[in-house]
């Protein structure tokens, strides 16, 4: 039995994909908790998961393609925005909607990302920045959208409750949705560091010059990053228009592309777990105590703080702080054994 335990249950007990199967039981687990948790801790852990997906898809997008862009808030208004106006408007069944608004951030991810070959460093994050602009613009002046600030699925125009396969779906269901996709995004991250693409990514990072003499493909790289990017961030969309049952896209700015940069370089740009650290830092921090003590303001001083300590003491994030404090732990604890024996 000692010996089963060891060859079979305790390497399957230590595959970071349970570790992500965790996470989304936790959030599985939230969906039940509504009337248990207070609303507004209860809509800030909702609200940070989802954007994690987009900081997942930034990072990968940062830490291993090097490409520092500003276009997060454009593909989650894609999102947000093409869900309400393909389900609502055009009358489309939820997962066709979804579908359809995925293929339309790919076709905008790949206009991302020919821009990315021209231009490089902050040159393309100001360009980014301009392109994100335009899309949440363009949005914002659609005649049937209301300038972007109002329409949700129960509210003016035509009636259409939120279906999935016959059943109509509560706004509190949205949890479960989220739960499928962060494991789902988490496995794949995973999957994509470790595979051959991770590694060419890496290598265009560190070095144009050298990947191309490796034959790496820099066009493909640079759009592959770019469509996984768009694709998260167009997912954390839906899975906010699914939730707050609002098409806003006014909340995804240049702000909002910055506090994702933020929790990207704060949790550490290569770890899923120090994205989520991230995120939850400056999304969940702020939804669940400075909202709810109006301390908003002071929220952006706080991160700021955060990212000059964070740059300057542990450039790989908040990550490195916690394994870090692990090794030191597991060294205190090897050492009384000794002691001890």
């Amino acid at each position: 039995m000692n010996i089963y335990y060891h060859e079979k249950v305790r390497p399957f007990l230590k595959s970071p994909y349970i570790s992500y199967l965790i996470v989304g039981i936790i959030l599985v687990v939230l969906r039940f908790m509504v009337g248990v948790l207070p609303p507004d801790i209860y809509g800030a852990v909702v609200t940070t998961s989802y954007y994690y997906l987009a900081g997942l898809g930034f990072a990968l997008l940062l830490g291993y393609g090097g490409l520092a862009s500003l276009g997060t808030g454009a593909f989650v208004g894609i999102g947000a925005f093409g869900l309400h106006f393909m389900y609502r408007y055009m009358t489309m069944p939820l997962m066709v909607s979804i579908l359809v608004v995925l293929a339309i951030s790919i076709v905008v991810s790949v206009i991302f990302g020919f821009v990315s070959l021209r231009i490089s460093g902050m040159y393309l994050a100001i360009v980014t920045m301009g392109l994100s602009q335009i899309v949440i613009e363009v949005i914002k002046n659609i005649p049937q959208y209301a300038s972007g600030t109002t329409g949700g699925f129960l509210s003016g125009g035509p009636r259409r409750p939120l279906a999935f396969l016959g059943y109509e779906l509560s706004s509190d269901s949205a949890v479960l949705f989220t739960a499928v996709f962060v494991v789902i995004g988490m496995i794949i991250v995973h999957n994509l560091i470790y595979s051959p693409t991770g590694r060419a990514l890496l290598a265009v990072k560190n070095s144009e010059t050298a990947a191309q003499t490796m034959g790496i493909n820099l066009l493909k790289y640079r759009l592959f990053a770019f469509v996984i990017s768009g694709v998260y961030g167009t997912l954390a969309g839906v899975l906010s228009m699914m939730f707050v049952r609002n098409g806003n896209v006014t909340q995804v700015g240049l702000t909002f592309a910055l506090n994702i940069l933020a929790a990207v370089v704060i949790g550490g740009t290569k770890s899923i777990w120090g994205i989520l650290i991230g995120t939850f830092v400056i999304f969940g921090l702020d939804l669940a105590v400075f909202q709810r003590f109006q301390l908003g303001n002071y929220s952006i001083i706080i991160n700021g703080l955060l990212i000059i300590l964070v740059v300057m003491f542990y450039p790989g994030g908040l990550i490195q702080l916690f394994t870090d404090l692990k090794y030191k732990i597991q060294n205190g604890l090897k050492k009384m054994k000794r002691v001890k024996s």
